[in-house]
């Protein structure tokens, strides 16, 4: 049973042997970037900062949502403003109302005979002597009254009619809400400029990756050239009969290695690439050979810098204004006093004998007894204002511990840039004396693999390492709640 397997062995190794081995670099570097990233307008990361702050669709709706809450709180102002009102309408009607007293005059006459028939008697005078009296009263009466009871016009067949109305609110409890308008609007106001930090945060976050990528792709071309020409190495001693197939095969899974790990970087670049684009709002990039730096160091802690966010100030104003809430509610039995003038047209005068009247009006209302809403509101809004003070706390606390981890993260990152510039510093030594070693004979072919190995890790470690450093100051800087400021927005 041995010499069975030494004798499969043997005849899959001559197998092996007589199986022509890819030369060297026959494969091409795949580049998934090139033509994407070619499209791409380079641009430095303060530069797509202010991009994103004009152009991006996440900080729009933060801020026209900001628009509606300030849109609301001016409705309150509307309290105190007069209401002006104005109609007009023209009519026409078949049936034409008028008053005309002269078919009361017949009337008139029967009075004044039947009185001075009925008085004569009573002072001597015979009743028959007076008939000419009472016709020459009753003639002068006519007379008189025909020219004084002329018709008057109530509804005419064509009539216009126009009323101008103007209210003055004096006094409304909800005059109280004034300071909660603007105490809503500055928190909107602080929660869109909140929402911009995010998104600003992101931007950037998102910059330094791609840049920290482009470090880490650099280091994977600089180790697919290294392992290229270990390739050409092997297969120079191959063919010299001076090294086996299996190193040569080790060479040139090196090479694709490398180039795995070099397409994966490129795909992961495409991607951030993408993304960067959907919070920029245009297709940017990082400029090439120009990492960002920046300077920031923390704030004392005594100075509270965490509470200069604009997420705590947003609460702040939340909180004072839900309060102001509060005092109206308790306030809201108030009455309400209004003063109303009143101008109308008629083109009918009608018994008034003139076309324009004018009222005043003042008047005042008191609700008595609302059936309970006003106290059902009242215990809402201070179930609302126990809410808001403990999402303010929540915030604060949460606010504080970022800035505390934001701290922490920086020095940390400053430190490990040290320890992986130090590695990376060593490993290129090494590869240096490694390689040179192995020209002359003394290394292996897997101590070359390994310091190649080591020195791309170590050298993608730094340039992680680096653009780590420059995220975390600017998650320090959004923590303080002046990352725009910092980036001159």
């Amino acid at each position: 049973m041995k010499r069975y397997f030494v004798s499969v062995l043997m005849f899959s190794g001559l197998a092996l042997a007589e199986v022509p081995l890819p030369k060297a670099a026959a494969l091409p570097t795949a580049d998934l970037e090139s033509a994407y990233v070619a499209t791409r307008t380079p641009m430095p990361l303060v530069d797509a900062l202010k991009l994103a702050d004009q152009k991006s669709n996440d900080l729009a709706a933060a801020r026209a949502s900001a628009q509606q809450v300030a849109a609301k709180a001016r409705l309150v102002f509307s309290a105190v403003l007069p209401d002006v009102t104005a109609s007009v309408s023209y009519v026409h009607t078949t049936a034409e109302q008028k008053f005309d007293p002269s078919a009361f005059l017949a009337a008139f006459e029967g009075v004044i005979d039947a009185s001075i028939r009925g008085a004569g008697p009573a002072y001597g005078f015979p009743v028959a002597a007076n008939d000419q009296v009472i016709d020459g009263v009753k003639t002068a009466f006519r007379e008189g009254a025909s020219d004084g009871l002329k018709p008057t016009t109530i509804v005419g067949r064509n009539s216009l009619y126009g009323n101008l109305i103007i209210t003055q609110t004096l006094f409304a409890p909800q005059m109280f809400l004034f300071s909660a308008a603007d105490q809503s609007n500055q928190a909107a106001k602080y929660g869109s400029l909140e929402a911009r930090e995010q998104v600003l945060l992101a931007v950037a976050r998102l910059y330094l990756g791609i840049e920290g990528l482009s470090l880490i792709e650099e280091a994977a071309k600089d180790a697919e050239l290294v392992a290229l020409k270990r390739e050409h190495d092997a297969l120079s001693l191959q063919q010299m009969g001076m090294a086996t197939d299996i190193a040569l095969l080790r060479a040139q899974s090196e090479t694709a290695q490398a180039r795995g790990v070099l397409a994966t970087l490129q795909g992961q670049k495409v991607a951030l690439l993408a993304m960067l684009e959907a919070l920029v709002g245009e297709p940017v990039r990082p400029v090439d050979g120009q990492p960002t730096k920046f300077e920031v160091a923390a704030a004392d802690e005594a100075n509270r810098p965490w509470e200069d966010t604009f997420a705590v100030k947003a609460n702040e104003f939340g909180v004072k204004a839900a309060e102001t809430f509060n005092n109206f509610d308790r306030l809201a039995w108030l009455p309400s006093l209004v003063a109303q003038a009143k101008g109308s047209y008629n083109s009918n005068k009608g018994f008034a004998g003139t076309n324009f009247i004018f009222d005043g009006v003042i008047a005042a209302q008191w609700t008595l007894y609302d059936r309970g809403q006003r106290y059902v509101t009242m215990h809402e809004n201070d179930a609302k204002t126990v809410e808001a003070r403990a999402r303010y706390e929540a915030t604060r606390q949460k606010a504080k511990a970022t800035w505390v981890g934001a701290k922490a993260n920086l020095a940390a990152a400053q430190v490990a840039l040290v320890q992986a510039e130090s590695q990376a510093s060593l490993a290129t030594r090494a590869q240096k004396q490694i390689g040179s070693a192995f020209e002359a004979g003394l290394a292996t072919s897997l101590e070359v693999s390994d310091i190649d190995s080591k020195r791309f890790f170590a050298v993608s470690s730094s340039a992680q390492a680096r653009a780590q450093l420059e995220v975390r100051k600017v998650e320090l800087a959004a923590a303080e709640g002046r990352l725009a400021a910092l980036l001159g927005l």
